[in-house]
């Protein structure tokens, strides 16, 4: 007889399922690579490898039997949108090896950075007004808008970008009237979706004097006739007080009156 052994080589490599602990990682999260790890005949070690920031990490692992589970926890301290590739390698007893391979992205969270200016810092009616901002986004802008409500009309203005920064602007008349509030805002989006805003109140101050009428009860007084000085003030904003001053015979006098809302009458006799 005329026996030969025959071995049927084990080609088989392991298998290698592989999970991570979050989805969508954002910078500086702790990430949890761990796999599942099985092979019919018999496993003999695993390696885990990735780069962040240019520095290669690899995580060898000694395993015996014919299934192990492992894990690398690492921070991810790269900078946003930064592609980091976890890589789990399985080999067997015959040297088979299997490995499964998974690319992440830090998504981008950071929203963009938004500066804005005026060119007055009192304005008052009817003053041009220029406002204007400097946009910064590390990632890169997408767009921009800027809102503003003057006398009831609601204005936005609408800017298309591109790039990591902008210079925007936009001029307008004042022409509401004295003490209004103005919000001037600046949105800006970047190419992740990520908003920001900066908004700034502008108050009119009130420059317009009140509105002073005065009449005396004589045209052409006589001595020891009574005068009545009599005045009719008016304000578009609102009166807070009067005063009537006169001489007689080098003797001063002064009357003081405490005023409110936007109309008064006043004399003196």
């Amino acid at each position: 007889q005329n026996s030969t052994l025959l071995v049927v080589a084990d080609v088989t490599r392991p298998v290698v399922n592989t999970t991570f602990n979050v989805t969508s990682p954002v910078q500086n999260d702790v990430i949890n690579f761990s796999g599942n790890v099985t092979d019919g005949i018999g496993l003999l070690r695993v390696n885990i490898t990735y780069n962040q920031s240019g520095v290669i990490t690899y995580a060898n692992y000694t395993v015996s039997g014919t299934s192990a589970q492992i894990h690398n926890v690492t921070k991810l301290d790269c900078v946003e949108t930064c592609v980091i590739n976890f890589t789990m390698y399985a080999t067997d007893t015959s040297n088979n090896v299997k490995q499964n391979s998974t690319l992440i992205t830090v998504a981008d969270r950071t929203p963009p950075v938004v500066n804005t200016t005026f060119n007055i810092t009192n304005p008052v009616v009817n003053d041009v007004i220029n406002f204007s901002g400097n946009i910064t986004d590390a990632g890169g802008l997408i767009s921009a808008n800027i809102t503003y409500n003057i006398s009831g009309s609601l204005t936005k203005i609408n800017f298309s970008l591109s790039g990591t920064s902008a210079q925007i602007h936009n001029v307008t008349r004042l022409d509401c009237v004295e003490t209004c509030v103005i919000n001037f805002t600046m949105y800006a989006t970047d190419t992740n979706n990520n908003v920001k805003q900066n908004s700034t109140l502008i108050t009119i101050p009130d420059t317009t004097k009140p509105i002073v009428n005065t009449t005396f009860n004589v045209t052409s007084p006589v001595q020891n006739d009574v005068i009545n000085f009599s005045g009719n003030i008016t304000d578009g904003v609102g009166l807070i007080s009067a005063n009537i001053t006169y001489n007689i015979s080098g003797s001063l006098t002064k009357i003081n009156f405490t005023l409110s809302g936007t109309r008064a009458e006043i004399n003196t006799t």
